[in-house]
């Protein structure tokens, strides 16, 4: 049995680590880390490899974002190594587990062909994708799921708008729905007590520029890119409007509950309300968990959540 080596000192690696230990894994290779352990890990430059034996070891990723994906690939591939062969990514790791739980709570057979659709645009958009792969599978799902239930769909916090276009060519083929992006396109606003300490207003900035994204929503007229701060931004909604999924990636406390204020009575009955950060490791994105558990404290609901793609999900 090859040894394990993890790539990145990502939040999911820190929540499997927290959850499993660090047995499994006999470094972490991280080339920006100025920590020399993750939870007990070692942590090395990528040189290290170069002392490795091909064929004994195989590279799980866990780096979050497309762009790091894509270029820690390009960095592995320069060296000879394959993926599959050599190296595999969180997404694969997790599989059998997230598949397993994700069924049991959803109680619909999830479609690998979707997970196939998920992964290969993460690893292909040039527009940036911070939603974990996992995650855009349980999005793609619901979103087939619903097909046949009125009501829109709504992705707020899309940040540079890659996800909510992996989900609108995924319903290529399937009924069109209104589409509604949100995102104030300039980083974060004033952050509250509940959020993270060493992040601050401005940051998660594009990195592109907001007319290449509104751009490459043209093709789909169902698609409404909506710039501005929640809660104001919604006003852009028409009063009639109803919802079968709504997607919240804001990644803050105070976003999160004017999110659900707003939306939670527009879902349709059968539809989903899809957290992202619901899962956080120390110190990170907790302020959603504590804005989601504050909302649901006395709805009768049930929120299932993963820490494989670090999402909370409600259906009403």
């Amino acid at each position: 049995m090859p040894k394990k080596i993890a790539w990145g000192t990502s939040k999911l690696l820190k929540m499997y680590l927290a959850e499993n230990g660090a047995d499994e894994f006999s470094y972490c290779v991280d080339n920006f880390s100025a920590s020399g352990d993750i939870c007990g890990l070692p942590v090395r430059k990528s040189d290290a490899l170069l002392a490795e034996k091909k064929g004994t070891f195989q590279i799980v990723i866990f780096a979050v974002s497309n762009k790091s994906l894509q270029e820690i690939t390009s960095e592995l591939n320069r060296i000879g190594l394959k993926y599959k062969q050599d190296f595999i990514f969180y997404a694969d790791f997790f599989y059998a587990d997230f598949l397993a739980k994700a069924e049991a709570n959803f109680n619909f057979k999830f479609n690998p062909k979707f997970y196939q659709f998920a992964l290969s645009y993460t690893l292909n958009s040039s527009l940036s994708i911070h939603t974990t792969i996992l995650g855009s599978w349980l999005f793609l799902e619901l979103i087939n799921q619903l097909n046949n239930i009125d009501g829109s769909i709504a992705e707020v916090g899309a940040f540079e708008g890659g996800n909510a276009l992996s989900g609108l060519n995924f319903m290529a083929k399937l009924k069109s729905k209104n589409f509604y992006i949100f995102d104030s396109f300039a980083g974060f606003p004033e952050l509250s007590q509940a959020d993270p300490k060493s992040f601050s207003k401005g940051d998660y900035n594009i990195k592109t520029t907001f007319q290449k994204i509104q751009d490459a929503f043209t093709v789909f007229p169902q698609a409404q890119v909506i710039k501005g701060f929640v809660p104001e931004t919604f006003s852009n909604i028409p009063e009639f409007e109803k919802f079968s999924l709504v997607f919240y990636d804001c990644d803050l406390y105070r976003p999160a509950i004017d999110t659900f204020n707003f939306f939670w009575d527009k879902i349709v009955p059968g539809g989903y309300l899809l957290i992202h950060d619901y899962e956080a490791e120390a110190g990170g994105f907790t302020g959603v968990k504590q804005a989601a558990d504050e909302f649901f404290k006395d709805k009768k609901v049930n929120l299932f959540s993963f820490f494989e793609n670090t999402m909370g999900v409600v259906k009403k």
